[in-house]
């Protein structure tokens, strides 16, 4: 990159970028300083960032739905109404959603081609949900909808379980009524319903149960079927409809206070004059380990990951390894207990199906001279899994250069003693970085994928990847496109990137900010290196 940006490459970081129309743009620390400043002060005393997810069709209408079965809350059911008529759908499936609650026609076709795309990568669990959501909002055809009960037993995250049970329990009712049969598992109806009751009401009332607004709805869905008007479905309306945020919408979830802190204390402590805060950061996410050794996502949830593990091992490594020496090790067991045999990392559970960005993440947390016999393994996972065309599948996230960096990041991990392995990292980088240069709009930035629009997250996460694995590439452009994105405020926008169930996207907006700074940290490090 470095010298090709502005000038000599000690001067690229300080100096100004010419603008197409001859204006000056800022320079790189001077974009830097606005976006870390901004970014710092949504930290609260604590030492979290605490962003609200944005409202979301399916969430918002599965709400919307149940107050009528409830006949609950006429004024919450208006403004709902109103969310879903001004709401934007992202795809067919929140499209049809939007079009169903409006009393527009739905052809079935149109809902099958939603279905399809919306199921690749997902499984059975998660075809399931999506299946059961569509049943809900009365869009899925005649014979279209599975048993749930056709799902082999196997232990699950708490959410996928508590869905499991739901889903049974519609299905039943549904088709069956009290006098259905029992499944193989030799379990009556009415023992789905006793866990369901025990599972929500073990958390805490007037709570979303596990911080997970989705799960919470479907779940209440399945409890009106027995026990309507219920002081358990009181407590979970009001949960949910206190959720919903300035759009009106109710979100995928109701915080992701861990990742998002995570992510931004390894930001601000790449920032100058953000060290006392990115160790406020870290005193806050070691504070939230679980006894497990791991993390989960938010403050609420008492499901561990190793996405949200990793991350959180990473940063306080970062940190300090010798005053966190004990939770590091702590989260490093938990790593290695979710490894699968084939060596790559699922998401939660180990034999669960392994995950690139958990795989990644496991290889970038854990040092090599200690774990190299398990890592080795992992990082043949990583490179076996790239396409022809050089990317990778994306995981929790919808971008291209979001799994791309992720990877890349963890291939940079293999020590060049390991020959053989440092050389296929090497080739299978040289790929990627081809297929981000292949990719990249003609305005400098990056879309989800080839073709689509650029963004600010998709752009800032490929300039994080060039910075870094490609150095020498000429960077001007897309570092004009990310300057050009920066609001008065220092602050950056952009369109949602992760998804939950996957596809569907959701949004934190403050990760925008996130992977901006990020991006320039690299861009600046590399550039003086």
């Amino acid at each position: 990159m470095t010298d090709r940006l502005v000038g000599s490459a000690a001067d690229a970081a300080s100096q100004p970028v010419t603008g197409g129309s001859g204006g000056q743009r800022p320079g790189v620390r001077e974009v830097r300083r606005r976006v870390a400043r901004h970014l710092a002060v949504q930290v609260d005393g604590e030492g979290a960032l605490r962003d609200r997810c944005a409202g979301r069709i399916i969430e918002s209408a599965l709400l919307l739905l149940l107050l009528r079965k409830e006949r609950a809350l006429p004024r919450v059911q208006k403004e709902l109404q109103e969310y879903l008529q001004r709401a934007q759908p992202k795809g067919t499936l929140e499209r049809v959603v939007v079009d169903a609650l409006s009393g527009r026609v739905c052809e079935a076709d149109e809902l099958l081609a939603g279905l399809s795309g919306a199921r690749h990568g997902s499984g059975m669990r998660k075809r399931l949900l999506l299946d059961t959501i569509l049943v809900l909002c009365g869009l899925l055809p005649d014979g279209k909808r599975p048993d749930p009960r056709e799902i082999a037993p196997r232990p699950q995250a708490v959410w996928t379980e508590l869905t499991l049970y739901a889903a049974t329990i519609l299905y039943v009712h549904d088709n069956a009524g009290a006098g259905a049969d029992a499944d193989e598992s030799g379990q009556e109806p009415a023992e789905y319903q006793e866990l369901l009751v025990r599972r929500l009401a073990a958390f805490p009332a007037r709570r979303v149960w596990e911080g997970n607004a989705l799960c919470h709805l479907v779940a209440l869905h399945a409890l009106h079927t027995f026990r309507p008007g219920s002081e358990l479905m009181r407590e979970g309306i009001e949960a949910l409809a206190r959720l919903r945020g300035p759009d009106g919408g109710v979100p995928f979830i109701d915080g992701q206070e861990v990742f998002v802190t995570s992510l931004a204390g390894s930001a601000l402590a790449s920032a100058p004059g953000h060290e006392r805060l990115a160790a406020r950061m870290g005193q806050y996410l070691a504070s939230r380990q679980h006894f497990d050794g791991g993390w989960g996502y938010n403050e609420a949830t008492t499901q561990t990951d190793v996405d949200d593990t990793a991350r959180c091992v990473e940063l306080l490594r970062m940190l300090d390894a010798r005053r966190y020496r004990h939770g590091i090790a702590a989260g490093e067991e938990y790593l290695c207990s979710r490894t699968n045999e084939a060596g790559g990392f699922p998401t939660y559970l180990r034999g669960h199906t392994s995950d690139l960005d958990m795989t990644a993440g496991a290889v970038i947390a854990m040092p090599w001279d200690s774990y190299g016999d398990m890592l080795a393994p992992a990082v043949g996972v990583l490179i076996d899994a790239q396409r022809q065309d050089g990317s990778f599948e994306p995981s929790w996230t919808l971008s291209r250069s979001s799994a791309i960096l992720r990877i890349l990041d963890a291939l940079a991990c293999v020590p060049a003693a390991e020959t053989a392995l440092h050389r296929r990292a090497a080739e299978a980088t040289a790929r990627a970085v081809a297929f981000l240069d292949e990719s990249r709009g003609s305005d400098g930035g990056w879309g989800h994928a080839p073709g689509k629009d650029s963004d600010v997250l998709s752009t800032a996460q490929a300039l994080a990847t060039l910075a870094r694995h490609a150095p020498g590439t000429d960077l001007a452009k897309p570092l004009a496109y990310l300057t050009d994105q920066q609001h008065d405020d220092g602050g950056f926008s952009s369109i949602a990137d992760q998804a939950g169930p996957r596809p569907l996207p959701f949004d934190f907006p403050v990760l925008a900010d996130v992977q901006a700074l990020t991006a320039l940290n690299r861009l600046i490090a590399h550039n003086a290196a």
